[in-house]
């Protein structure tokens, strides 16, 4: 008989422990009789009680020959010490060995301890019957297990009775020796009350007694303790049992002398488990108490998971407290990760992954705080950049607390029994790193569950072990690993913190040693003795939780556009600073606005129970501090933008209301831009004095919305249009058109009235149809997703099924403007669909750029039911190959992605790219970040992406997630694509398109007040235009310019975009150069610049 199945969970037994149970064979129910868990004797309490599991079963026949009752067990935390299995009156003892278990679902991958072990149980047929036979199972000792299955059946061969000797990972100290800890095992299968046993390695003999009163049958195991300089060779046994004497020899060797650096911290949600302000204050309160341990134990440690943390306790505490921490840091006492926050790194752009280091530095040069190691905790996948980020900065290390919700990576990979291991960036930078089982990992050692106050050696001498065993082998080259953390999400660190039992371990035990440290000691010592003995990996891990900000699409939106403006408002502020020494740089007005960027990035979106619970006070008001980064971050980027601009147009020589147009970019560039006008004004050209042509698209109340094309405007400048009075014959109105088509020079497209989508888009200079026409949806098309409760769509769990989806497609669609404007053509087109009444679409081709935009409006209802929402893009390509942009490059999904990366779906920076062979489409997602790529997300969890097309899915709303996330959204949003294609688009081009849709020209209006008109004064700039700087190298994009944080001078932050090196002169005509270096991300000088009057020269 059988029951469950061995598939590596116990879903097929009932859910829980029991204190006992009985089960018949043929008549009770296994998902309902059988319980999965069971208890070992021993109580947390220290009382002992069995908890003992009966089977009863029958035998077809006599009982004959041999059986065995085979046992796969699942341990998920620490697992008790012996298994006694009584078979009708005979009683047997074996020990629990476990082994590391791969997981069966994808938060498996959280267990630390995870592991199994295959026990067969021998069976002398003699001491079974016919009929109402028993079978007792009781672990004991402290401690759990599972049930995968259990399996009765005649066995095959008699068990060897052959002892053997088995080094465990224990070493104690004895009188100046070092002694290591062997169990001797030995199977029996009758009761014995004494036996002696000698055991020779060499010349040195060792001796044991085994004294057992209580046990039939089954393996003893006595500990001898042997100098660890002996074990090793041949080892040769005699044990003398019941009247027989058995032999063995066998080659041992003696286990590794661990060193296990525990590396404390509290995991810190801004949120979730409370109010902000609530865990802030925790959080200040848990600082207090580890400036307490640190003093009352001179080996403890502690890291701070974020440099938030700190910020948080210098901003709340006085002089005194600040000093003792700094005492404490100085002294290698306390680590601070150098990143500001937990990050999901997806969502970040490069330049704020920079910004997200600058405090931490910025501690390390004022008060010697180390910057030495980086992790995040939580999320659990990150982007390819982290190695070149981090080595930049001359970080060698980082880590990851990763905790594998919805994110089953630890599934489809061996990254944590691989760890520690090289993870090497796009160029080609190496960072060390540990990817952890999550991060509540010293509770997980040393008690029940995430927290408590329970902190037992005894369960330690268990749970090291088991978390030893998945990196004891053959082909892992380290004897140290790290533990990852040590307090749940927000949790109140216990009055000692666990060091007496730490303390209490290491006077023990000489080895598995542990060691309180920070990140750098691990990493240090990794360095130290094996950095040429590590695996490597290479790829970027994808944006596993990124996909919740599909659940806040307003706010997401917003901070995307604040991601955008912020450099330039920066540029823009130093330039103005730099041209007039009175300007003070608002440099802490720009620290406020990136840190609310990153406080929206930062991974705690919500409260705990947000999708549970969406209308309690405490969700509500955690989503309203949440949503207030994004929203003050915009508007304080905005207005720096504006302000910035304004003293910059104050050195502009124009005379009267403008429109300037600055181009923070590395070449000169004509683009569409969108302002408002007066019903009797237009625009002049300052350069020539020609007269601006303009689409005008909407008009009330004595004001018009334009669009016009400014072109050829500066490299890294400039270009003025004055505000003139209005003049009709200088303008041609546009031009109504009929039927479904527009075009230009180069795209024709037309619309499928069906959907609102396009059923054709048609490159004319390639000649070429970009749109798949086996495609089951049209381009651009709104598709709403219903479905997916209860389904491995909202997580990688055991036994869910498949996602049963319904994707509702739109009603006919209304075209209810086609114009021809004197810029180009354009089309709008209105439809509707499931919980969405309207969907407005316009499409905008220019004459004068390759490209075509999108701009998508749509109108939808708060729906709390599981929803999707997608606009299609099944691009053509008969040999598909597709990559996406990412902060410093390209990632192609599988050939560039580590394993177990995500690949349901992926957070582009702006771009994704097509290719089919030479011919190439790039698409632009400027609000939303994320795509899904061949088709929609349907839950599969996919180890490997097949490439079966050219398809891009933009994945703008969902709600799968449990807990964290909105539980539903509604209202007005506007999501923008742009589109160009062409034969032979690399890297250069490729940024251009980037360039030109992420960070465009923009358009400042300088307009006179009713109070205050613009003059001409003495401004040194012309109006026509012209650059501030110069750079003759094309592959150089600007990031920022902004002033250096310690006030010395001006940081220019390029980014290389095609892959090459070389040397760049840079000219600043404006401005006189004293002296430049070159510096790393976080401003710190590396080499100094030959600078020969207005030119520099600039390796790259």
């Amino acid at each position: 008989w059988t029951l469950g199945t061995p598939d590596g969970a116990a879903m097929e037994f009932a859910p829980g422990g029991r204190e006992e149970l009985t089960f018949t064979v043929g008549q009770s129910v296994v998902s309902k009789d059988f319980a999965g868990s069971q208890a070992g004797a021993e109580d947390w309490d220290g009382k002992t009680k069995e908890k003992a599991y009966r089977i009863v079963f029958d035998l077809a026949e006599a009982p004959q020959g041999r059986y065995e009752l085979a046992l796969d067990l699942i341990y998920h935390s620490g697992a008790p010490t012996q298994f006694k299995v009584a078979v009708n009156d005979k009683t047997g003892i074996f020990p629990i060995q476990p082994v590391g278990k791969k997981s069966a679902w994808g938060e498996e991958g959280n267990e630390m301890l995870l592991a199994r072990q295959h026990l067969v149980v021998p069976i002398d047929g003699a001491w079974l019957k016919a009929q109402g036979n028993q079978v007792v199972l009781t672990p004991l000792g402290l401690g759990s297990l599972s049930y995968d299955a259990i399996a009765f059946r005649r066995a095959a061969a008699a068990p060897d009775p052959a002892p053997r000797l088995e080094p465990t990972i224990f070493f104690h100290q004895r009188a100046g020796q070092l002694k290591e800890v062997c169990n001797l095992v030995v199977p029996f299968e009758q009761r014995f009350d004494r036996a002696a046993a000698v055991v020779r390695l060499g010349p040195q003999s060792f001796f044991a007694t085994l004294t057992n009163a209580a046990y039939d049958f089954g393996w003893w195991v006595e500990p001898i303790e042997i100098p660890a300089a002996a074990v090793a060779g041949r080892a040769e046994l005699e044990v003398a049992l019941a009247g027989q004497t058995r032999r063995n020899a066998h080659d041992i060797r003696a286990a590794k002398q661990w060193k296990v650096f525990v590396c404390p911290k509290v995991h810190n949600d801004v949120g979730y488990t409370d109010l902000q302000p609530h865990v802030n204050e925790l959080d200040n309160r848990n600082t207090d108490r580890v400036l307490d341990l640190l003093g009352e134990y001179p080996f403890y440690k502690f890291n701070f998971e974020t440099s938030w943390l700190v910020d948080n306790y210098m901003d709340c505490r006085t002089a005194p407290f600040q000093k003792k921490f700094f005492d404490y840091a100085r002294a290698d006492r306390i680590g601070i990760n150098v990143l500001y926050l937990n990050l999901m790194t997806g969502l970040c752009t490069g330049e704020e992954l920079y910004r997200a280091m600058y405090f931490t530095h910025r501690l390390h040069r004022a008060e010697g705080s180390d910057f030495a190691f980086a992790c995040l905790t939580d999320a659990p996948s990150h982007s390819w950049f982290l190695p070149t980020l981090l080595r930049d900065v001359g970080v060698k290390a980082f880590s990851n607390g990763a905790n594998q919700t919805r994110a089953p990576i630890l599934h489809h990979s061996d990254l944590n029994e691989d760890s520690p291991y090289y993870w090497e960036g796009l160029n080609g930078e190496r960072i060390f790193m540990w990817y952890a089982r999550s991060y509540v990992q010293l509770k997980r050692l040393t008690g029940p569950g995430w927290g408590g106050g329970i902190s037992s050696v005894a369960y330690l001498k268990r749970s090291v072990p088991q978390f030893l065993a998945r990196y004891a082998r053959d082909n892992y080259a380290p004897d140290a690993v790290m533990i990852y953390g040590a307090y749940v999400d927000n949790a109140a660190i216990p009055a000692r913190g666990d060091a007496p039992a730490i303390e209490q371990w290491n006077r023990e035990f000489e080895f598995p040693k542990l060691i309180v440290a920070t990140d750098s000691d691990y990493f240090n010592y990794v360095e130290a003795h094996f950095a040429d003995r590590l695996p490597v990996y290479r790829g970027d891990c994808g944006a596993y939780w990124e996909d919740g900000v599909g659940s806040t699409m307003h706010a997401t939106i917003k901070n995307r556009e604040t991601q955008r403006v912020l450099p330039a408002a920066e540029t823009a502020a130093a330039l103005a600073t730099l041209f007039d020494s009175r300007d003070r740089y608002p440099a802490r007005d720009f620290h406020r606005a990136w840190n609310n960027v990153m406080f929206y990035n930062e991974h705690t979106w919500g409260a705990h129970n947000s999708i549970s619970q969406p209308g309690r006070q405490f969700v509500e008001r955690q989503w309203e501090i949440k949503e207030s980064y994004a929203t003050r971050a915009n508007l304080d980027a905005r207005t720096l933008l504006a302000r910035g601009c304004n003293r910059l147009a104050q050195q502009i020589a124009v005379d009267g209301s403008s429109i300037l147009a600055f181009n923070w970019q590395n070449r000169p560039r004509t683009a569409p831009l969108e302002i408002e006008l007066g019903t009797g004004d237009q625009l002049v050209d300052l350069a020539d004095n020609q007269v601006v042509p303009l689409d005008i698209y909407a008009e009330r109340d004595g004001w018009r919305k334009v669009r016009f094309v400014a072109r050829d405007v500066p490299a890294m400048g400039y270009k003025a249009y004055g505000i003139r009075g209005w003049n009709p014959s200088a303008h041609k109105e546009n031009e109504k058109l009929a039927g479904d088509t527009i075009e230009n020079e180069f795209y024709r497209l037309t619309v499928d009235t069906r959907t609102g989508g396009l059923k054709s888009l048609y490159d004319k200079s390639a000649q070429r149809e970009l749109l798949d026409a086996a495609a089951p949806y049209q381009l651009n098309e709104y598709l709403y997703v219903s479905g997916g409760e209860g389904s491995l769509i909202l997580n990688f769990t055991f036994g869910s099924p498949p996602a049963n989806l319904m994707v509702h497609r739109p009603e006919p669609a209304t075209i209810t403007k086609v114009r021809k404007t004197p810029l180009g053509q354009r089309l709008i087109v209105e439809t509707k669909s499931q919980n969405t009444p309207k969907v407005v679409s316009e499409y905008l081709l220019y004459d004068a750029v390759k490209r075509v935009e999108i701009v998508n409006t749509v109108e939808k209802h708060e729906v709390r039911a599981k929803e999707a929402v997608y606009f299609a893009f099944p691009f053509a390509a008969r040999q598909p190959a597709l990559e996406y942009q990412i902060q410093n490059g390209w990632c192609r999904p599988n050939e560039d992605q580590m394993p177990g990366a995500c690949r349901e779906w992926f957070t582009p920076q702006n771009l994704v790219h097509v290719r089919d062979g030479d011919f190439s489409i790039a698409w632009s997602t400027l609000d939303a970040p994320l795509a899904t790529f061949t088709d929609i997300n349907r839950g599969k969890w996919l180890a490997h992406l097949p490439i079966r097309n050219g398809h891009v899915y933009s994945y703008v709303m969902n709600n799968y997630w449990f807990t964290n996330y909105r539980a539903q959204q509604g209202g007005r949003f506007v999501f923008r694509y742009a589109i160009t294609s062409g034969r032979g688009l690399g890297r250069e081009e490729l940024a251009r398109f980037d360039q030109d849709t992420r960070t465009p020209v923009l358009a400042y209006p300088f307009l006179s007040s009713f109070s205050a008109a613009i003059s001409q004064t003495d401004r040194p700039l012309p109006a026509r235009g012209g650059s501030f700087l110069t750079c003759d190298a094309a592959n150089l994009e600007m990031v920022t310019l902004k002033e250096a944080e310690d006030g010395e001078g001006f940081i220019l932050r390029f980014r290389e975009i095609a892959g090459r090196r070389g040397e760049a002169q840079f000219k600043l005509p404006t401005f006189h150069v004293r002296e430049a270096h070159l510096c790393n991300g976080v401003e710190v000088n590396q080499q100094k610049l030959a600078v020969a009057g207005d030119a520099l020269s600039v390796p790259y």
